[in-house]
């Protein structure tokens, strides 16, 4: 009995002090500033280079406070974004026709009295198919070796996709991912609000299988400083493989100029009249031409083939974008997705321009017929979890602590400005790139789903 009470004292005491320390963060913060005030937190430059089946590109992101601009060179083609959370908009600068675009940004409240419908729910009957079995495996096998001033740690990760035979959606592949990663806080957020996405749309019928998860390993990754994704099919062969590295990791001062609109430039008035000079689409379709007059490879080629096989339906997938305050590798969550809808007369493949109207010219130029974009937007400590593996200790109590995840995703079809499928998808698992994979997984089977539906059609 004795035992029993000191473990439920411990709790009490240490609840009291969590709760001691809260209030006096809370007065800190009450109190005014000091004269001499914290230096900002420093800015920061990455570069990297990312390379597809032999093409390569490179891309670099600069943070300074609450502005990021992000700058993307596929051969002589250049892609700039300036994303300002203070102005709540983000500026596509095009260098070519020396003008730029704003888009603002759609803020949680804005979102909640958007005018955009809700899609109805599908009549289809909702049948229950197989099962898709995932194992994860993450092994970090001690290596360490310095690099950019940090400590990276060698963490080698697999994961195993395989349906049963009476399963929706067939699939049978295996996926490795070999990298060096490390622990980076930038704290850029643009604090938008709740998505617009949630609890809008009601999810379809139709066949659905029943997904198993397991997680295996104790590896820990982080932000990636290079990582190697290598896709294997059912035969165990290697479909393809792509390399993220990065070149440049700076926390030096960067000019405020950069976060601006480039002085001397004009605003368009729409995305055509920003790329009218010419268009990216005609840059693409141009060098296209060139190559399959010469058959030699083109100045603005992209990362894979952009032929795809005679009746099939091929996806875009957008970059994801993670809106938690939590680091996750989105880049090898993107594959696990990408992965996920191979098969079965889909094709899916990455698509790296970052601004609607680059968006859709390089599907259209890559043969897409979708376009999806999922955003991470819940990355959370399940609250029936917390006891048992934070405080449960001092109790007595045992449990394992599970990430609670949600994505919100859209999948439009080309050309077409509403969407085809809205929704949103949930996962709770160990560690938080589990999670956000297994809600990727879930998100990958509906949006299956309903890419076949056009086939059918």
């Amino acid at each position: 009995m004795r035992v029993r009470n000191t473990g439920l004292i411990f709790l009490v005491t240490f609840l009291a002090v969590v709760s001691a320390s809260a209030i006096f963060a809370q007065q800190r913060r009450n109190r005014p500033a000091p004269a001499a005030a914290a230096p900002p937190q420093a800015d920061l430059t990455i570069k990297f280079r990312s390379t597809t089946s032999g093409q390569s590109y490179e891309s670099s992101t600069m943070i300074k406070g609450k502005r990021e601009r992000s700058e993307m060179s596929m051969g002589q083609n250049n892609m700039t974004t300036i994303t300002q959370c203070d102005l709540k908009r983000t500026i596509q600068i095009s260098d070519s026709s020396r003008k730029y675009f704003i888009t603002p940004m759609e803020t949680g409240s804005a979102a909640a009295t958007s005018s955009t419908p809700a899609m109805a729910a599908s009549t289809e009957p909702a049948r229950l198919g197989g099962t898709v079995n995932y194992v994860t495996t993450t092994i970090d096998t001690g290596e360490r070796k310095e690099m950019f001033g940090f400590t990276a740690r060698h963490v080698k990760s697999s994961m195993t996709m395989e349906s049963s035979p009476d399963a929706c959606s067939p699939v049978n592949q295996k996926m490795e991912i070999d990298g060096w990663y490390i622990d980076l806080s930038y704290g850029f957020d643009c604090d938008l609000g709740t998505a617009q996405m949630a609890n809008r749309y009601v999810p379809p019928g139709g066949c659905k299988d029943r997904a198993i998860t397991k997680q295996l390993g104790t590896g820990r990754k982080g932000y990636p400083l290079i990582e190697t994704m290598t896709m294997y099919g059912p035969n165990g062969q290697a479909m393809f493989a792509s390399t993220k590295e990065v070149l440049e990791l700076s926390r030096s001062p960067l000019d405020a100029a950069l976060f601006d609109v480039t002085v001397g430039y004009t605003e368009a008035a729409s995305y055509q009249e920003l790329y009218g000079a010419p268009s990216m689409a005609s840059i693409m379709a141009q060098a296209n031409e060139t190559q399959s007059s010469n058959n030699t490879p083109s100045a603005s080629s992209l990362p894979a083939a952009n032929t795809k096989s005679p009746g099939t339906l091929r996806v875009g997938v957008v970059a994801i974008n993670n809106q938690t305050d939590r680091p996750v590798s989105v880049e090898s969550l993107r594959q696990r997705l990408i992965g996920n809808l191979q098969g079965d007369g889909i094709d899916a493949v990455s698509l790296n321009a970052t601004s609607p109207a680059e968006i859709e010219a390089e599907a259209k130029t890559r043969q897409c017929d979708f376009i999806l974009y999922t955003d991470i937007n819940a990355l959370k400590i399940s609250a029936g979890k917390k006891l048992g593996g934070f405080l449960g200790k001092a109790a007595g109590v045992s449990g394992v602590e599970k990430t609670e995840s949600r994505v919100d995703y859209k999948l439009f079809a080309v050309g077409e400005p509403a969407p085809r499928l809205q929704s949103s998808a949930n996962a709770k698992e160990e560690g938080d790139e589990a999670s956000a994979g297994a809600s990727l997984d879930n998100e990958a089977s509906k949006v299956s789903a309903e890419v076949r539906k056009k086939a059918r059609g």
